[in-house]
């Protein structure tokens, strides 16, 4: 496992001194449009957006499959330490809104980036993932902090867990989305 991780840094490092002297590796995809400290995770992955299911679920598919999405078949994804109101298979109070801001947010044909966390599959095969829109925008807390969806915690994916609360909190606090029209 070192070894893996000296191998990774070591490709990370060249890859960075690449991109600085204004070349992209042969075969690699170019980083992120995100503004420098927009939260990307290196370790981000780019996918296309296939469709919307609904406010924190959707189908992605990539060009490149690699270790951590196998396929170019779309894939649902499942997005990780939030929840909004169910559409389906009975419509919840905010429902429509979370599933309309998400595709806002991220709109079929769109390029994002995704990340997991420690564990990447739900118990009905769904990958879970971090998500960021190819300008940075983390769609996660995004969805929260507009009263969209719900901080939860589902262990063990909590590397975003207390961002995610205090937008919660935030939102609640304001009465937004959800936190007004749903009480």
């Amino acid at each position: 496992m070192a070894e893996r991780r000296g191998r990774s840094a070591s490709a990370a490092a060249l890859a960075l001194a690449l991109l600085l002297a204004g070349c992209v590796p042969l075969g690699s995809t170019p980083a992120p449009s995100a503004e420098p400290g927009s939260g990307v995770p290196a370790d981000a992955i780019p996918m296309e957006v296939v469709s919307i299911t609904d406010g924190d679920t959707l189908r992605l598919r990539t060009d490149e499959p690699g270790e951590l999405v196998t396929t170019t078949r779309p894939i649902a994804v499942r997005l990780i330490g939030i929840d909004t109101p169910e559409v389906y298979p009975e419509l919840e109070c905010f429902g429509e809104e979370a599933e309309d801001e998400l595709a806002r947010l991220a709109p079929e044909g769109a390029t994002v980036w995704v990340a997991p966390d420690v564990d990447s599959w739900d118990r009905y095969d769904r990958r879970l993932f971090y998500l960021w829109t190819e300008d940075g925008l983390f769609v996660n807390r995004a969805l929260v902090e507009g009263g969209f969806a719900e901080a939860i915690r589902v262990r063990p994916n909590v590397a975003h867990l207390e961002e995610l609360r205090a937008a919660q909190a935030e939102a609640e606090v304001a009465g937004l989305g959800m936190w007004a029209a749903c009480r």
